[in-house]
């Protein structure tokens, strides 16, 4: 600890360092060759930990730089421009068959286990994946054919109107169903 204090200038960073050589001798613990060379071999271990601590000071320190070049505005108007994942599926997954929407339901929203979810369907586990492959492609082909080019291109950038994007075709309004936040 007093080699990795004097080196780092700090105690938190020490601990941290040590942890993870420590980590890092017990998960290749199968590599050492030679028992009586045991002290070289923690000495490139630790040497190779203190070279990626440095590593990831110097990252942290060129983006705590580049952020701070970014211009104030900017950094105001962050908020606004941050990306709005589309909500519009909890509104179509009704438009899926029964069998889809309660896959998606369970397993996507759920984050249900598939191994039960295919033990309560009498399915094994190779049809409930395509299943819920299947149930995905309908409900994707749905949500581009109800939002259109948003969706198509990014999902997680969603520009649907705020109000509630409003389908003639699906006979849906995100807003009504309580979609958007």
């Amino acid at each position: 600890m007093g080699f990795l204090v004097k080196r780092l200038g700090n105690r938190a960073d020490a601990e941290d360092v040590l942890q993870e050589f420590c980590i890092r001798v017990l998960t290749r613990k199968d590599q050492l060759r030679d028992a009586e060379r045991m002290d070289a071999w923690l000495y490139t271990i630790l040497r190779s930990t203190l070279n990626d601590h440095y590593r990831k000071g110097t990252r942290r320190s060129r983006l705590a730089a580049a952020a701070a070049r970014e211009p104030e505005e900017w950094i105001a108007d962050a908020p606004s421009q941050m990306a709005r994942l589309c909500t519009c599926h909890g509104g179509l997954i009704s438009e899926l068959c029964p069998a889809d929407a309660e896959l998606i339901r369970r397993i996507d929203f759920g984050e249900e286990d598939r191994e039960s979810v295919a033990a309560d369907l009498r399915l094994n586990r190779n049809a409930l994946g395509v299943r819920l492959h299947r149930a995905r492609t309908a409900l994707r082909e749905a949500l581009t054919t109800h939002c259109g080019k948003c969706c198509q291109e990014d999902r997680d950038d969603c520009y649907c109107p705020p109000e509630g994007c409003e389908n003639d075709k699906h006979e849906t309004d995100c807003e009504e169903e309580g979609q958007l936040s």
